[in-house]
C-alpha cells in the first residue's frame, strides 16, 4: 500500500487502518458479548464504569483518560477475560491520539461497548 495520510484515506471513503481495527474489534467484542461467549469480570466492569466516569463531561474518549484506565488496571487486565478490555482500551488509545474524521462511528460503537461492558445488569443478563 502507499503512503497514504488518514486524511487521503478519509478522502476517498475508506476508513484508515486503526479505526476499521476498532471497527472490526467493537463489533466481535459485542457479539461474544450478546451470545456469552465474553462474561466481563468484577474488574473489567469497574474499568468500564471508570473510563465512563472519566468522559461524563464532554462524552468523548481521549488518549489520557483511555490510557489512565488501561493503567489502572495493571498486568491484571490483560489476563482478564483473555485480555479482550485491555485490547479494546490499547485500540482505543491508537484511534484516539491520531484523530480521524471516519472515526466518530467506531467511537460511537465503542462507547456503547463500554457502556454495556460498565453496566452490571447488562452483563449479569449475559450470564444467565
Amino acid at each position: 500500500m502507499s503512503h497514504k495520510t488518514a486524511a487521503d484515506l478519509a478522502l476517498q471513503g475508506r476508513p484508515t487502518p486503526s479505526v476499521e481495527r476498532l471497527t472490526s474489534l467493537v463489533s466481535a467484542l459485542a457479539e461474544d458479548l450478546e451470545q456469552g461467549l465474553w462474561a466481563p469480570g468484577p474488574l473489567e466492569q469497574s474499568l468500564a464504569g471508570r473510563l465512563m466516569v472519566a468522559c461524563v463531561g464532554d462524552g468523548c474518549f481521549t488518549p489520557d483518560r483511555v490510557r489512565e484506565t488501561l493503567l489502572a488496571g495493571s498486568i491484571t487486565l490483560t489476563y482478564a477475560g483473555d485480555g479482550r478490555l485491555a485490547r479494546l482500551f490499547a485500540q482505543l488509545i491508537e484511534v484516539t491520539a491520531h484523530p480521524a474524521p471516519d472515526a466518530d462511528t467506531a467511537l460511537d460503537e465503542a462507547r456503547r461497548l463500554v457502556e454495556r461492558v460498565a453496566d452490571d445488569r447488562s452483563v449479569a443478563d449475559v450470564k444467565r
